[in-house]
């Protein structure tokens, strides 16, 4: 007798199930409710999904839908390879599942003699699933396994056909995840990059909300008495400033690069009288003509911070590497990128005049500089540099020995 169609994945429901499933990529804790909502549209017991590795051997993560999680974990950590179809599965094409009771040479009376049956299945009332691959790259294969009771029955053709329907919908979900995945890994490598950079600093749009913040500029901001960051927001508690500050936003993201201001200044004095000065510049925007139904690029504000409290870090380790100096002689480069002389870099360190002399002439020779300005400079706009509130970080002894 032919089964009935599955209900769950006709009409609405299949549209409610594919909502979720399209969720999944920007959330993926929605995985599990897409798991539950399948394990209900199939008639079925449970639900497990399986990232592994390459060769499909380790279990890397996994979710699930109505199984124990002691239960689960034994299946992780062993029965997922003592399972009977497990090493034909491996030959099968991806992108599909497969009817344990139909697709497989195990017959259903070898499969209740299993290991994997009586140790495991049996205490969990599984007795038919669907399985394969639905996904796999050079990395990773995921898997997916549904799982019915022996009252439920096996999965017939048609069935495990219906269910496939939906397995192809979950490809282009996981390959939208994938490509999520790999732009969210880019944008944080970008922001890691930023933060790094010798001046803390902010992106707005015009109406002055944050695109992306530094660390040091938000912890900076959040500090100061007249600034405000709520709801994704920058504000200025005093109204004259709050206008300065609308007043340079709406300037420096004009859509008209013809029209687009430079920016300005804006002075924030704390309670301490140290000021904290906000230079607002334009950050222009590529200004190509979008497809039909995207929005045109974003003009956006850069807002640097620049705080007079704050400490210059030099790494050393990161200037002998780039200059191939001594340490001796990054520390003299280090020095002068600060602001001390030479005569005042003897005192400091207690060597002799003569000395310092001596390695900073190997410090111009190596960087290709000739004036102590220039190797400041030079020094300053290197990836050594950060700012930072804290104090320089204190040389070893060994090194003044030159």
């Amino acid at each position: 007798m032919t089964m009935p169609a599955l209900d769950g994945l006709q009409g609405s429901a299949r549209a409610d199930l594919l909502d979720t499933l399209y969720e999944a990529p920007c959330n993926p804790d929605v995985w599990s409710q897409f798991l539950g909502k399948m394990v209900n549209a199939t008639r079925s017991r449970s639900a497990r999904m399986l990232v592994m590795d390459r060769q499909a051997q380790t279990v890397l993560s996994s979710i699930k839908h109505n199984i124990d999680d002691r239960a689960h974990q034994d299946y992780v950590a062993h029965y997922v390879n003592a399972c009977p179809w497990r090493p034909e599965l491996k030959h099968k094409a991806a992108g599909q599942l497969y009817s344990t009771y139909l697709d497989f040479s195990c017959p259903q009376k070898r499969f209740y003699r299993t290991e994997f049956y009586n140790d495991w299945a049996r205490q969990q009332d599984i007795h038919h699933g669907v399985c394969g691959t639905v996904w796999q790259d050079d990395d990773y294969t995921i898997q997916l396994l549904i799982q019915r009771t022996g009252g439920q029955g096996h999965y017939n053709g048609d069935e495990t056909g219906q269910i496939n329907g939906i397995v192809a919908h979950m490809r282009r979900a996981l390959r939208l995840q994938s490509q999520t995945h790999a732009l969210e890994q880019q944008r944080q490598g970008l922001a890691d990059a930023l933060d790094i950079q010798p001046y803390p600093f902010a992106l707005l749009t015009r109406q002055g909300k944050l695109v992306h913040i530094s660390n040091d500029a938000h912890q900076r901001l959040l500090e100061h008495p007249l600034a405000s960051l709520h709801n994704g927001y920058l504000t200025l508690r005093s109204r004259r400033l709050q206008g300065q500050l609308m007043a340079q936003l709406q300037q420096v993201t004009r859509p008209d690069p013809a029209q687009l201001g430079d920016g300005g200044l804006i002075t924030l004095h704390g309670e301490n009288g140290q000021p904290l000065r906000c230079l607002i510049a334009p950050l222009r925007p590529d200004h190509t003509p979008a497809p039909l139904w995207q929005a045109s690029p974003q003009a956006l504000a850069i807002i640097y911070l620049y705080d007079a409290q704050a400490e210059i870090e030099i790494d050393l380790q990161s200037l002998m590497t780039l200059f191939e100096l001594s340490e001796a002689e990054a520390r003299v480069a280090a020095g002068i990128a600060r602001g001390f002389a030479p005569q005042e870099l003897a005192r400091e360190f207690g060597l002799s005049h003569h000395t310092i002399r001596t390695q900073l002439k190997a410090a111009f020779h190596k960087t290709g500089t000739n004036r102590q300005s220039e190797l400041a400079k030079l020094v300053l706009t290197s990836p050594a540099t950060r700012r930072w509130r804290r104090p320089p970080i204190e040389l070893s002894a060994t090194s003044k020995a030159g």
